[in-house]
């Protein structure tokens, strides 16, 4: 083969090559935008529109404890928390008229309607220095009440738009058709090229070397590995030994116990791996006493009579993924989930109690007297509390059925499952005495001379699960009630 064949022969891999790439990037723009949209909406919008309902949620408990106190300073403090709250809502519409894709008149009602309650608090606050408190009260319940519910109402119009938005945009990104085609280009590429590598490199021994080498790189780079049918480790890449930290001589001819870490993973194994099919799902294996998760792809290997012989398996690790997922669903605070995942939970767990037949428990918790408790203290004991809170809600969560939540500045909520009504009492009985036996100090409580929490406690039986607004609404007006009961206490009730 003379240079001007081999010239001319690179020349057209140069070409193609150059080609491919500005087909790519072309034709990846779509695929782009879609993702630059898919991020707009769930977390920009979406967190807007969840910060602006739970900003109301808080104005809308002030308000109620505005008719609660009988402390004219405290009122005042009240008072100018409400308008603080009233701030943040204004910022976050900002932030959705901004970016929202949607018709903007479904902004301007909710933005109308935000608006249209201001003389409504005015009113009440009014009432309240004129000592009129059975009126203020009135209003409160009533006219007050009801527009808070048209405001959730408006409110969820557009949070159903933007979760929409993120699903079609994701289906979108994922179901892109540039992708495909970039990929046959890519694929007809290597082929073009690797026709005119074969064309060039007629010594076999290269090729071997290039085979070698190629090797070498899986071996490096890629966590892969083969186990038996016995769960013995047949053979391993070294990139996947120095994740473990391991040497490769003292895992061959070992049992592997890195997949069967916990029982799920483990019956993962005996009931689909076993069952000769390909399998593709998230696992974490334990290093060093630490979680570290892939993504798990195993390919089943048969004999010449094919019968199942052994599993190729291949890791992709994930943990940074997790990391970032479990910050989106985590209250960075407290460490337990967030208000956005409470709302995905709480309709899952509604269709699975509906589905299973069971009864559904929901317990609202709101710390008494925080503010007073913040203002004495300081916000840097007062997050200390909330955390002590917390410490004790997940200590009594840890069963995968049961979630705790921070709902809000000092709010709460469970979703569990219990034996009965009277377990699920005896349930909030035993977190309300944990919370005032931890004797954190509140000399400004009028209930006790430590820091405790009032709880409104819901059991909604098979037949009478409602949907998630109107079962977080019973629930909240019973924690309502404990409040004006004397707090420190529980309020329950069971829907048959």
């Amino acid at each position: 083969m003379n240079i001007t064949k081999i010239f001319f022969s690179f020349a057209i891999v140069i070409i193609i090559a150059i080609s491919s790439a500005v087909f790519t990037i072309f034709h990846m723009k779509d695929l782009t935008e879609n993702t630059k949209k898919l991020y707009t909406h769930p977390f920009k919008v979406s967190n807007a529109i969840s910060n602006i309902q739970t900003a109301i949620i808080t104005m809308h408990r002030n308000m109620k404890d505005v008719v609660l106190t009988e402390d004219g300073m405290e009122s005042i403090k009240i008072i100018e928390s409400v308008q603080r709250e009233e701030e943040k809502v204004y910022k976050n519409f900002e932030l959705i008229y901004k970016n929202y894709l949607g018709n903007k008149k479904d902004i301007d009602i909710l933005y109308k309607a935000f608006q249209e309650w201001k003389p409504i608090r005015e009113n009440v606050i009014f009432l309240m220095h004129q000592n009129n408190v059975k009126e203020a009260v009135k209003i409160t319940k009533g006219k007050g009440a009801d527009h808070i519910a048209g405001l959730y109402k408006k409110i969820s119009v557009l949070k159903k738009f933007a979760l929409d938005k993120a699903d079609e945009f994701y289906n979108l990104s994922i179901n892109n058709k540039s992708v495909d085609e970039v990929v046959i280009v890519f694929i007809i590429t290597l082929i073009i090229a690797g026709i005119i590598v074969v064309y060039i490199v007629q010594n076999l021994l290269k090729v071997s070397k290039a085979n070698n080498k190629q090797l070498h790189l899986i071996d490096q780079n890629i966590l892969t590995a083969t186990i038996s049918l016995d769960k013995k480790i047949e053979d391993i890449s070294n990139a996947l030994c120095y994740v473990l930290n391991k040497r490769k001589k003292d895992l061959i001819n070992t049992s592997c116990k890195y997949f069967f870490t916990n029982e799920e993973q483990y019956l993962k194994f005996e009931n689909k791996i076993y069952s000769g099919k390909e399998h593709k799902s998230e696992a974490y294996i334990l290093i060093g006493g630490e979680k570290a998760w892939f993504d798990l792809e195993i390919l089943p290997e048969r004999d010449t009579n094919f019968e199942l012989r052994s599993f190729n398996i291949f890791l992709t690790n994930i943990s940074d993924k997790k990391r970032i997922e479990e910050v989106s669903i985590t209250d960075t605070l407290t460490g337990l989930y967030n208000r956005n995942y409470f709302e995905i939970i709480f309709e899952k767990e509604i269709r699975r109690a509906k589905r299973d037949k069971k009864p559904l428990s929901v317990l609202m918790f709101d710390i008494d007297y925080f503010k007073q408790y913040n203002d004495t203290y300081g916000h840097q004991e007062g997050d200390r509390a909330l955390k002590a809170v917390s410490h004790i809600l997940s200590a009594h969560t840890n069963r995968s059925y049961d979630y705790a939540f921070r709902i809000g500045g000092e709010e709460f909520l469970i979703i569990s499952y219990q034996k009965d009504f009277k377990a699920l009492e005896e349930f909030a009985k035993l977190i309300i005495t944990e919370v005032e036996s931890m004797k954190i100090s509140h000399n400004t409580s009028s209930v006790s001379s430590y820091l405790t929490i009032s709880a409104g406690v819901m059991e909604f039986g098979e037949e009478n699960l409602l949907n998630a607004d109107d079962m977080f609404k019973e629930v909240d007006k019973l924690l309502y009630e404990a409040k004006e009961n004397g707090r420190n206490n529980f309020k329950s009730a069971y829907i048959d």
